[in-house]
């Protein structure tokens, strides 16, 4: 296999979970109105609702509920409903299945089951010092029962654990591990798709944001994170069911306008690489959290780098397509889409242009579409290039490109 960038057009991978690209929205989150046009071309899939502990601590009214329905609608992404745990039995939980799929026909196929469980016991508004994991897994199984009767064709989705670490034996990562595990013995037979949340900074978030160097060097973890969650499900299951990583960014904390913040350039840059990477992984699902709000995707009047990033995926394909690099810090995706064109998109972390190779087998070459997410293009199109089986590209830098090849 040649150094640099390598794409193998002829090696499909799998097919690209239809519902992977998502977000998290909720009643405690405005949508502003300069905005509603723009959340469209996101090309979110799935909205997770209400997202967050806001969905412990209050049950959505009906009239909330047909909010996310049409914002949905407007949005061209189907809901994911989270059910209140805490203060909530599983006869309500039954009730807002057959409210909403039943009464008012909405057929919302997702649903998840509390937020954050593992969190309960220390946080104050839960009232739930001695909260378990065998007592979470307990409940969880008693509330789908009840929701699985009132509607059989639904999916849950859980346990949804505050984070998960790829190194489980590590003291820190070990107590999110021993949760998803009580979880999986007890509902093996009941859970449709495994869920995690990961925020790779939760502590320094307190007394700000990560640096540019710290972000840059978590993008290769979910190499390793997500094939040990993967294990782990096969393991206590023996199955393989899907995952999802349904909050994620690399902060829960409110925090802007620095460097590597939230609504950074770099931020997005670095979001770019993770979602290539969840991809290559098979992650059913990921959810950024989301949508607004200061850690969201937009301002009141623009995109941050995230939201590019996402309006960037909308032109990736479908089917998996092999692609390598070993080059530092400069990553290469590949698929291909219904119409036939080979999508490449190449995410350079690195803090000055770099010149890289790309060789490409089992595709004509040909004029490719480019489009760019830097400091100079925002998610554009630039001039055409031609692409054939040896090339050589000059990236610019923090930046994702995207090539298309043989669009009709």
């Amino acid at each position: 296999m040649p150094g640099g960038l390598y794409v193998d057009a002829g090696q499909s991978l799998g097919q690209v979970s239809p519902v992977f690209l998502g977000s998290n929205w909720g009643p405690w989150l405005g949508v502003p109105p300069t905005m509603l046009e723009v959340i469209p071309t996101l090309g979110i899939k799935i909205v997770r609702f209400p997202g967050g502990r806001w969905g412990d601590e209050n049950t959505p009214t009906e009239s909330e509920i047909d909010l996310l329905m049409s914002f949905c609608k407007q949005w061209g992404a189907e809901p994911f409903i989270n059910v209140r745990l805490v203060d909530s039995t599983p006869a309500e939980a039954a009730e807002m299945v057959r409210y909403i799929n039943i009464e008012k026909k909405y057929n919302v196929r997702f649903w998840g089951i509390g937020n954050e469980p593992d969190l309960f016991p220390t946080q104050v508004a839960m009232k739930r010092p001695d909260y378990s994991p065998e007592q979470f897994a307990s409940d969880w199984r008693l509330f789908a029962q009840a929701m699985k009767a009132v509607d059989p064709s639904i999916q849950l989705i859980g346990p949804e654990v505050s984070q998960f670490i790829s190194n489980p034996t590590a003291e820190y990562g070990q107590k999110y591990s021993d949760w998803l595990v009580a979880f999986l013995k007890t509902n093996a037979d009941l859970v449709d798709i495994v869920s995690v949340h990961r925020y790779p900074f939760p502590k320094s978030m307190l007394g700000g944001a990560p640096t540019k160097e710290e972000l840059r060097a978590n993008a290769a973890e979910w190499d390793v994170l997500l094939p040990s969650l993967h294990t782990i499900v096969r393991e206590q299951t023996g199955k393989d069911l899907p995952v999802a990583v349904t909050e994620f960014n690399s902060s829960w904390a409110e925090n802007g306008g620095g460097e590597a913040t939230t609504d950074s350039h770099f931020n997005g840059i670095w979001f770019a690489d993770v979602m290539g990477r969840m991809i290559n992984q098979d992650t059913f699902m990921l959810q950024q959290f989301a949508i607004t709000g200061r850690y969201g995707m937009m301002s009141r009047s623009k995109l941050h780098s995230t939201g590019l990033a996402y309006q960037m995926f909308t032109r990736f394909g479908t089917e998996r397509i092999y692609a390598s690099s070993d080059q530092q810090y400069v990553s290469v995706y590949a698929a291909k889409r219904p119409d036939g064109a080979l999508t490449i998109m190449i995410v350079n972390l690195n803090f000055e242009p770099t010149t890289v190779s790309l060789n490409l087998d089992n595709f004509d070459g040909g004029q490719a579409e480019v489009w760019k997410l830097d400091q100079e293009f925002r998610g554009e199109q630039d001039a055409a290039v031609e692409l054939g089986a040896t090339n050589t590209l000059n990236l610019s830098a923090e930046s994702v490109t995207l090539y298309i090849l043989g669009a009709d």
